[in-house]
């Protein structure tokens, strides 16, 4: 093992400790197979990464991969599926005292171990330790396996391909490579960069679910613009989201310095930015809750922050189709965030995205010019809490886009004091919300819809939700605190908008 590149003592130690691991080796010598722990889990021994809430290992074995894992999972009363019966793997999941546990079993896909490493994606997934040497073997640098330099990758931190034939195998490996680097910081290596461009057309073979998962890990680091940079250069973002073509080489006018797309990605890169920078605008006891905002989970692990960052890169779609150029030669894009709210949700529907997050992202983009527009002279507390009403849990996401896509724009008429956007309100607006969250957590609403449908005799309807909003802004601004005074109001808004009643 190279020397030049220490591998984690605490985590190896953890790993040889194992009760799970020493069942398995076990069973192997029963059965007498050899079993290969390879892949991600080696690899993280040589980096300084958070250690996953989820054990997930993989082994290649060198015979009999799925009744090993067949009595392994009788041995631990765990569950147990073939994943794939051509290529002989298998998977065994184990729950124990809250500890989770995936554990992937497949037969050498070659002759050898080395050649079955070598199948794998990149170099440095290919380190593999003999089960049976881990446990035994006291001596950390006597049991790493490291046929194709792998440690030395890793110290140049450098994403490098094992053989030619491994992108045409699996074209999802491009995009995996991409995520590795966003992860870990890593470069491509040159040559594997060519071989990217003769291969990122075969993207197009794979399932929109796998490339929807690599995707959200590239979105989900703190820097993935470089990633999405690069993955634009070598066309690979027009394969996926083949919308870019129409934002590529459209004129916004003289409030921005690029065209759509360009300011697209720039809006990425400033996002990226304004993230880090967030502890010089904002305590940081809200920074910390930005963060903690960011990384709520909205379904399969998948956060705020990916759509976030997904929607940075589409805020503008619509504008293409709602271009206008007036008489004066001022160029316009009227209602361009109604139009592309509609287009972002045919892209989720496409990446078979949920409902929640489909939803999430047409807020993102239907709302990111409100802010802008509330901010551009000093907001009232009626504009903001109807900000707030109507963004709702989303409110925090846009208003970091807001600040992500002004920053972008670099045009002459973005720097005339005419053009007036106090950032500062923006940030304050941000605390607002966590300040509100806190107090709506106790306080509930006056009245709500039964009690108006009793109260006025009347069926549910858009008069009822138009009162209500009545009522919580009233609420919310100190403009009323009783039951009584909330009625009053109601009736008060009933006699104005009876019209509002079905005939």
């Amino acid at each position: 093992m190279a020397k030049s590149i220490k591998i984690n003592g605490y985590k190896l130690k953890k790993l040889k400790n194992d009760a799970v691991l020493k069942v398995l080796n076990g069973v192997a010598r029963q059965l007498r197979v050899k079993v290969y722990l390879v892949g991600g889990t080696v690899r993280d021994l040589f980096i300084k990464r958070n250690t996953a809430e989820r054990i997930e290992w993989d082994f290649a074995v060198n015979k009999g991969a799925f009744k090993l894992g067949k009595i392994l999972a009788t041995h631990l009363n765990a569950s147990y599926i073939i994943l794939d019966k051509k290529n002989k793997t298998a998977r065994l999941i184990y729950i124990k005292n809250k500890h989770y546990y995936q554990l992937d079993f497949t037969d050498f896909r070659a002759r050898t171990l080395k050649e079955d490493l070598r199948r794998r994606d990149f170099s440095i997934n290919t380190l593999c330790f003999d089960v049976q040497h881990l446990l035994d073997t006291k001596k950390s640098d006597d049991i790493l396996v490291d046929y194709f330099k792998a440690v030395q990758d890793i110290k140049a931190r450098r994403v490098r391909i094992t053989r030619r034939q491994n992108f045409k195998d699996d074209p999802l490996r491009i995009l995996r490579g991409f995520a590795f680097c966003a992860q870990f910081g890593f470069k491509w290596e040159p040559q594997t960069l060519t071989l990217i461009k003769k291969n990122a057309a075969a993207l197009k073979t794979v399932s929109v679910e796998r490339i929807c998962e690599e995707m959200v890990k590239i979105f989900s680091t703190s820097f993935s613009c470089k990633q999405a940079i690069l993955m634009d250069k070598y066309r690979i973002l027009d394969i996926i989201f083949p919308e870019i073509l129409s934002l590529r080489g459209v004129d916004q006018g003289l409030y921005h310095h690029l065209d759509i797309w360009g300011h697209s990605l720039e809006s990425l890169a400033q996002l990226e930015r304004l993230l880090r920078d967030l502890p010089r605008n904002i305590p940081a006891v809200y920074v910390q809750k930005i963060d903690a905002y960011l990384k709520q989970e909205v379904v399969n692990n998948r956060s705020r922050l990916w759509l976030l960052k997904l929607a940075c890169l589409f805020h503008d779609l619509g504008k293409p189709k709602t271009r206008f150029v007036a008489n004066d030669g001022k160029i316009h894009f009227y209602t361009h965030e109604k139009v592309g709210a509609q287009m972002i949700a045919h892209i989720g529907r496409r990446l078979k995205l949920s409902r929640k997050e489909i939803n999430m992202l047409k807020m993102l983009v239907l709302y990111h010019l409100r802010a802008g527009q509330l901010v551009n002279r000093m907001p009232t507390e009626k504009a903001k809490f109807r900000f707030f009403r109507d963004t709702q849990d989303d409110a925090v996401s846009i208003l970091l886009l807001t600040i992500a896509d002004r920053w972008a724009m670099r045009g002459a008429l973005s720097k005339k004091k005419s053009f007036v956007f106090i950032e500062k309100e923006i940030f304050n607006m941000i605390i607002t919300f966590f300040k509100r969250k806190e107090k709506t957590q106790k306080v509930s609403r006056l009245l709500n819809g039964n009690d108006l449908q009793i109260l006025l005799k009347i069926p549910p309807g858009p008069l009822v939700g138009k009162i209500l909003n009545e009522i919580d802004e009233a609420q919310g601004l100190k403009g009323i605190t009783t039951k009584d005074e909330a009625k009053e109001l109601a009736w008060h808004v009933f006699k104005q908008n009876c019209t509002l009643l079905p005939a």
